[in-house]
């Protein structure tokens, strides 16, 4: 009974003090990936992005809360379009105007991850 009531004691310190820790998160980049994967043919070829790129675009926005996030993702895009050659940048910097969705930075292959807020 003892092991119990220490055990309960412990789970509340858990749950009162869990929302105090300031843990910066980051999205994997694999994670961000998956979620521009149906954006692929949107990156190549232009035109209108299916709903369910869109969908992955609001997926990523939401998901980087913290400026460590929007520059890991940030990192992650720029590394993965250099590295397959698959991304025209102008159709991309149109992405979230299609899809409605607010960014807070310019999407560019020039651009300063380091820098974004």
């Amino acid at each position: 009974m003892a092991n119990a009531k220490l055990i309960c004691a412990l789970l509340l310190c858990i749950l009162v003090t869990a929302p105090m820790l300031n843990i910066e998160a980051s999205i994997p980049c694999h994670t961000v990936k998956v979620d521009l994967a149906a954006c692929l043919s949107y990156f190549l070829k232009g035109g209108i992005p299916p709903p369910s790129c869109c969908k992955g675009v609001q997926n990523v926005n939401n998901a980087a809360r913290t400026t460590k996030d929007r520059r890991d993702t940030c990192n992650c895009l720029k590394t993965t379009a250099k590295q397959y050659h698959i991304v025209n940048f102008r159709f991309a910097a149109a992405l979230p105007r299609f899809c409605k969705v607010n960014i807070r930075s310019p999407i560019s292959a020039s651009i300063d991850c380091s820098r974004i807020k």
